[in-house]
């Protein structure tokens, strides 16, 4: 696991402890419970990254949630394979935390993601040009971990970017 993911995973469960209390999150804590989270989308992923800081980051009935249906949302194991399956999609991709805003337990964050395909992407054929879009999580932390996600990531735009004429 690469120095930097590791001192952050080290910082989430030290703020994690913090914050198991039972009390409001600081933003410090709330940054610090989810900065290994968003460093997955910082670097070249490996599967072996993406199971340690699922399991350890993530509570163990986490649920990651994109609509509004009861089969909106999928569970832990899921997740590392979208994580993974994004990391081969799009190897260079970056998610730039803008903003974190904390309400008790809730952590929300808008960030910017950007990224250049490997190939095709959501059926549009791979073109080499690169997107960038906004992203909106809110983040529930529970017993010191990510307990559940709601995420809206503008991937319509990026489809739209990635088919533009230059």
């Amino acid at each position: 696991m690469g120095n930097r993911l590791q001192a952050a995973l080290a910082a989430a469960l030290f703020a994690a402890a913090s914050a198991a209390s039972g009390q409001d999150l600081t933003e410090a804590q709330a940054r610090a419970v989810i900065a290994p989270w968003y460093g997955l989308f910082n670097q070249p992923v490996q599967s072996d990254v993406v199971k340690t800081v699922h399991e350890q980051l993530l509570a163990p009935d986490y649920q990651s949630c994109w609509g509004v249906l009861s089969g909106d949302c999928w569970g832990r194991d899921q997740s590392m394979k979208v994580v993974g399956n994004f990391a081969k999609s799009i190897p260079d991709m970056k998610f730039d935390v803008k903003e974190v805003l904390v309400s008790g337990n809730r952590v929300i964050v808008r960030g910017e993601v950007s990224g250049t395909p490997s190939g095709e992407l959501f059926g549009v054929p791979h073109t080499g040009r690169t997107f960038r879009i906004m992203a909106i999580d809110i983040q529930t932390i529970r017993d010191g971990r990510i307990a559940q996600t709601y995420h809206l990531e503008n991937w319509l735009s990026a489809l739209g970017q990635l088919r533009a004429k230059q």
